[in-house]
């Protein structure tokens, strides 16, 4: 049996407009619009630190780079803060980025579809969101090095750790073993896992696009907002349909180790009764 890519869509697409799913849009959407402050104010607080650089040349040296400070406009919540604040606020969003993650897998794995279980959210939390954190960071180095090699080690190593957040997630592994478990879960299945990648890449594009449109209104704050909330629906999808992808292969990887082990036993009832004296 191989996956159904479009059980695997059809499941996630309802599943991210039932009320869990749903109630996670609105938790993206706020980490989203924390992320979009602390991303403007990151590149303001750079900008500023490259101008205040640039100013301390001596004037009698050759003429030094210049720089544009990016206009309040351009970057309608920014906060004023020091670079070395906003680096921080960055990485502290990151972290909490995989945390809420970890949340979403668990509930989109999950039947729960109209509560998220307190469950779901204490069990393990710091130590998953680590080796989520560690673990996502593994994946894409592997993946990066392997693009460069003519691309396709890269999208094979992509495919082949497809599973390591759920696996973390789920699971409760470190992301060494859920690195090892998800390579031998997406064997044999990672052409039909690039088939569904691809598709939910192609709706992420089409979505990413008309919100892009947005901004030929002219108004940043504008287009920040509805690229956040587009971006939070997209993200749930993208979530779910990769959660429900992994209970199709965890569910037939149960079903034929429970076969093999009926078989074993089987077979050692027969021969102990054709041997026993």
């Amino acid at each position: 049996m191989s996956l159904d890519i479009s059980d695997a869509l059809s499941d996630g697409l309802d599943r991210t407009f039932q009320r869990n799913g749903l109630l996670l849009a609105v938790v993206f959407v706020v980490f989203g619009i924390a992320d979009a402050v602390a991303g403007q104010t990151l590149a303001a607080a750079t900008a500023r630190f490259v101008e205040q650089t640039v100013s301390q040349f001596p004037s009698d040296a050759s003429p030094a780079p210049t720089t544009t400070l990016p206009s309040a406009e351009a970057t309608p919540l920014s906060l004023p803060l020091p670079l070395p604040v906003a680096l921080g606020l960055v990485a502290v969003l990151a972290f909490v980025a995989e945390a809420v993650r970890i949340v979403a897998v668990r509930t989109l794995v999950s039947d729960e579809t109209e509560t998220i279980p307190d469950e779901f959210v204490s069990r393990n939390l710091l130590s998953a969101t680590l080796n989520g954190f560690v673990g996502g960071l593994v994946v894409l180095i592997l993946v990066g090095v392997g693009l460069l090699f003519l691309v396709v080690p890269g999208v094979f190593l992509a495919l082949s750790f497809f599973f390591v957040r759920q696996e973390i997630a789920v699971e409760d592994k470190n992301f060494i073993d859920a690195l090892s478990a998800s390579w031998e879960l997406t064997s044999g299945h990672r052409l039909q896992l690039f088939g569904l990648a691809l598709v939910v890449f192609v709706i992420g594009l089409v979505v990413t696009g008309v919100g892009s449109l947005v901004g030929f209104v002219g108004i940043p704050l504008l287009t920040t907002v509805v690229t956040v909330l587009l971006g939070s629906v997209t993200t749930v999808f993208g979530v779910a349909v990769t959660s429900r992808a992994y209970v199709q292969l965890t569910e037939e990887a149960n079903v034929e180790a429970d076969t093999d082990a009926a078989d074993s036993l089987g077979a050692d009832e027969e021969s102990e009764w054709k041997y026993d004296p």
